[in-house]
Parts: structure tokens; sequence; C-alpha cells
């Protein structure tokens, strides 16, 4: 029997293809929306390293909302994330008021000129003081030690004491490079990057900051005082007891020499007027002629200095030695209220900074598998390319990944709430 198509279902069919034609670009469209993976740190062409952008504040608006610890593509009502990378030197806190002096120690062949990447507005003044001056050579005015000893220590004590009546809100105690190894990892090493993302409203709320925020080495039981071992690792131990009690004589003689002393590495700080004001100058000055008049070495006493500095500027409100002598913020706080990189919780920075060493660990095999180091005679060359090729994809699927989740960390650090949630409220400086 034939089929009669009349007008009628022709226009119900074409009213069918044109409603499904609809619905697929509508879902399709917010699917891309919603799903889309967030930016590469190098999207828009921008290069690779290290990048200072003088803006002291980039709020950014939230776009979406991703769940802590999920997935990049994962959604929540909980945590508004942007999608915009935040780079290198940019921080994720409102700009705040506080005068600033910058104390740096500087021997003549370092170079200081990363300076000129701290902008006005941070209200930073250098306060650089020139270790090894030459006499002959040296401009009137420039700030030098009476004594070339005690490491960044003696610099620090000095600009104490000739500052003293006119400190201002905060003081940065650094090292003149502007890269190391005891500089913080998540910021490149680098020392203007610290002092450009950083929390100053967490220096004054808790009144002293360490700059560094991993714990190896220092935390969290690192000078023992009653050890009766030499290690060279950590040469000041040995000799810590008896420097204790010659620096801190009234505290020993109230509550006696504390078991144990412990900080993150490596004398990079910030403190403000009131905690420097806590003792009197002439305690300033009495440590300044310690550092000189010890018979213990340039080293050795600069690094007995390194792990006091907490006790020193410690609150007032912990009056028992053992209690000052601790300072060891948890890393994952350290890092979120202190500078903005919050990854949600403890556990989940751990995870992160592990799969990062694992990355770098990869990193070297693949560079001495490349350089030839382990090969065998007789061994197929094919076979060992590849498994070169392999090693290259792991790495960059690892890097890759480590990068997102730091930008992730960077976004919710953004976010006041999020930072707040992350660190408690006893932790939390706004």
């Amino acid at each position: 029997m034939p089929v009669t198509i009349t007008s009628a279902t022709i226009s119900q069919a074409r009213a069918i293809l044109i409603t499904c034609a609809i619905t697929f670009v509508v879902l399709f469209t917010f699917s891309h929306v919603f799903d889309s993976p967030p930016l590469s740190p190098a999207k828009g062409g921008e290069e690779s390293g290290v990048e200072f952008h003088h803006t002291r504040a980039n709020r950014l608006a939230p776009s979406r909302a991703v769940k802590q610890g999920d997935p990049p593509g994962s959604v929540s009502e909980e945590i508004p994330i942007s999608e915009d990378v935040i780079p290198h030197g940019v921080s994720v806190f409102t700009a705040d008021n506080f005068v600033k002096h910058l104390v740096l120690p500087r021997m003549r062949s370092e170079d200081v000129t990363w300076l000129t990447y701290l902008p006005e507005d941070l209200n930073i003044i250098p306060k650089t003081y020139l270790i090894d001056p030459d006499k002959d050579i040296t401009l009137p005015g420039t700030l030098t030690v009476p004594i070339n000893k005690g490491h960044e220590a003696q610099a620090y004590l000095t600009y104490i004491i000739e500052h003293y009546d006119n400190l201002p809100d905060i003081a940065i105690f650094t090292h003149a490079h502007s890269t190391a190894w005891h500089n913080n990892d998540l910021q490149l090493s680098s020392t203007p990057v610290m002092l450009l993302e950083l929390n100053y409203r967490r220096v004054v709320e808790h009144g002293y900051m360490n700059l560094r925020c991993h714990w190896h080495p220092g935390c969290p039981g690192w000078i023992k005082l009653n050890t009766t071992e030499y290690d060279d690792f950590k040469k000041e131990e040995f000799v810590m007891h008896k420097s204790f009690m010659e620096l801190f004589p009234r505290e020993v003689m109230r509550d006696g020499v504390p078991d144990i002393l412990s900080t993150p590495c490596c004398a990079q700080f910030a403190v403000t007027r009131a905690r420097i004001k806590q003792h009197a100058k002439e305690r300033y000055i009495f440590w300044r002629k310690w550092i000189t008049n010890t018979p213990l070495s340039d080293e050795i006493s600069g690094r007995v200095m390194e792990y006091v500095w907490h006790f020193i500027f410690a609150a007032p409100s912990l009056s028992k030695n053992a209690d000052r002598a601790l300072n060891c913020p948890a890393e994952h706080v350290c890092y979120c209220d202190g500078y903005g990189y919050c990854f949600g919780n403890g556990d989940r920075f751990k995870r992160w900074a592990e799969k990062r060493d694992k990355a770098r660990e990869l990193s070297e095999r693949l560079k001495a598998a490349e350089e030839g180091v382990g090969k065998t005679e007789g061994e197929d060359e094919a076979w060992r390319e590849e498994g070169i090729k392999r090693w290259k994809m792991e790495l960059k699927k690892m890097e890759g990944e480590c990068e997102t989740e730091l930008q992730y960390a960077r976004r919710r650090g953004s976010d006041a709430k999020m930072r707040r949630g992350e660190v408690g409220e006893l932790e939390f400086s706004g």
C-alpha cells in the first residue's frame, strides 16, 4: 500500500529537525563553557620565565566554581575560581599603606639591580649595608658595618641600632642575591617575587614572619641545645647551648635553656616596629658586641644568630623559653596566608610537592640518559631512544599537571574567603 506524505507531515518533520539542531547547539555551547580547561601559563604568546608585573593587587572576578581538591574541569558551588593566569610577581592581596624598610647586607661584588623590580607603591625603602667597603672608593653616606663578622647578623643588628628611634611599620631582612635555594620554591626561589607577593598584613597580624615556608632545614626539631655529638651539617648546634646562655642571660635565669630551637632557615624574615621595640636598644648593642667578641668564627657566629631571630622577636605572650624557641608554621598555611598559594589543605599541598619532586627526579634521570650515563656496550639504541621519548612524555605530563594545580592554588588564594577557610581564624590575616 503506497504511503502518502502530506504537507502537514513534512512541516512536523521539519519542526522536529529544527528543534533537535537548536538543542544540540545549546548543549554543545554550554558544555564548552563549563568544561573548558584552565588557560595555560603560556597562553597568549607569553614567554616562559620570570615576569614581574608592578601591580599591587590583582583581584580576579570569579567566573565559575571549582571544588577544593577536584581535578581541573570539576564543577562545584564551593570555590569561585577565575580562569585567568596569575603571573609570578603579582600580589593577590589588596594594597596596603605600611611603610617598609628592606635591610640588605651585600658584598661589593653582589648585584642588587633586582631592587628595580620593586614598584614605588609597595612602599619599600632599601637599606643596603656594604659588608666589605673599600675606604678609598666608598661614597659618603654609604651604610656600612663596624666589622665583617657574623654574616648578615652584623648588618641586621647595625640597622636596628642606627634606626631604633625611626623604625618603619615593617622591617624586612633578606640576603642580597636575587635567587637562592633557600627562598621559596613555589616563587622561583626569587627574592623579588617573594617581596612582591608577600601578604604584609600577615606580618602586622603576627608581628614576625620567617619569609621561608619550607621546613627543611630548620623544622620541626632542629637545633638540640643539649647535644654532645658534633654534626657537620649544622655546625652551630654543638656550640648553641653556651652561645644561648651568653646571648640571653636574663631569659636563662628566669626559665632555663630550651631543649630545641626550631625555625625554617635561613635568616630572612619580616618584623614589626613593635616587636623590635620590645627590647631596649642596649640589648641589640649587646648582641652585636657578642658577635664581634666571640671566639666563634664568622660563619658559626652568623649561624648561631640565624636560629635565634625568632626567639628575639617572639610574641610577648609567650613567656616560656620553650614556646618562644619554636616557630614552624605549617607549610601550606605559610604559603596560603603569606603568599596566596592555597592548595586546599596540608595533605593536598604535600601531594603536589611530592609530584613536583618526582618530576624533578625524572628530569635529572632524563638528562643523565641523554648524556649517555649508564649506557652499556651493545645496548639497543632504538630501545634506548624509545625509553627517552617515553620519559619526555611522562615529564611533560607531570610538569603540566603541577603547573595547572599551582595556578588553581593561586586562584584560590586570590579569594579571601578561601584563604580563611583553609588556614582558619587564628592564622588568617585578611
